[in-house]
């Protein structure tokens, strides 16, 4: 019997991971696509990051809270939500670790930008305030209902697993990857122009989404996702 490839998730500690939304779903999504889900807590060094790497196929990028403005190197602005800096460099470390390995990545809501801003990017630490005419992003839905409508780039990886033009998602976020990391490409975009997914031009799968797959179960866009990641990994 062949072996399921390890997909590592990135997890907060304690009260951060009681505030969020448990990470029963991203399990669920992982073991349907037919990958074995390993829950990941923060690293704290780079040498740390590597042994985990080792362990790893794939790596699953999460949801969470805002990015500390002290590692996106700004001042903060009014609109910032709650940090959790230990958690930010955990896994800003290991998201650079595993972009130099280019092992396959799918980094989801917060997890895109903590993908853009360890590749070199920037993001809006407040869409509302840094981008005025943005829609709300923030959605008064329950979460496995779509919330907009996103375009999927032509020729992009994200378009070739998804095999659609333009799909419903969900939305649970008020910060954005606002400048696309240098060797990163867009391949979705949101009605009022906020960035809503990038993948790493030529790699066999490094993308970012900014919406929630794993809680859309029943969308196959978002079951196609994690199974482009599961194959990218096996081939």
């Amino acid at each position: 019997m062949s072996k399921k490839p390890v997909i590592g998730i990135t997890v907060a500690h304690g009260t951060e991971e009681l505030k969020t939304f448990p990470r029963a779903y991203y399990v669920a999504r992982v073991k349907e696509a037919g990958g074995l889900p390993v829950l990941l807590p923060p690293v704290e060094s780079e040498t740390e990051a590597q042994e985990v790497l080792d362990l790893l196929d794939g790596l699953i990028l999460t949801g969470g809270g805002d990015i500390s403005p002290y590692y996106l190197g700004e001042d903060p602005l009014r609109g910032i939500g709650d940090c959790q800096p230990e958690r930010d460099l955990g896994e800003l470390i290991l998201s650079k670790a595993a972009l130099k390995r280019e092992l396959p990545l799918l980094g989801i809501c917060r997890g895109i930008q903590v993908l853009a801003v360890a590749a070199g990017g920037k993001i809006y630490q407040d869409i509302s305030s840094q981008h005025p005419g943005a829609m709300l992003h923030s959605q008064k839905a329950p979460r496995q209902y779509p919330w907009h409508e996103v375009e999927v780039k032509e020729d992009s990886l994200l378009r070739r697993i998804l095999g659609e033009k333009r799909i419903a998602v969900n939305s649970f976020h008020h910060q954005a990857v606002s400048v696309i990391p240098e060797g990163f490409v867009l391949n979705a975009l949101a009605p009022d122009g906020v960035i809503e997914g990038i993948e790493k031009a030529g790699a066999k799968f490094c993308i970012g989404v900014q919406w929630h797959p794993e809680s859309m179960s029943g969308e196959e866009h978002s079951r196609a996702l994690f199974k482009g990641l599961i194959e990218a990994c096996i081939h």
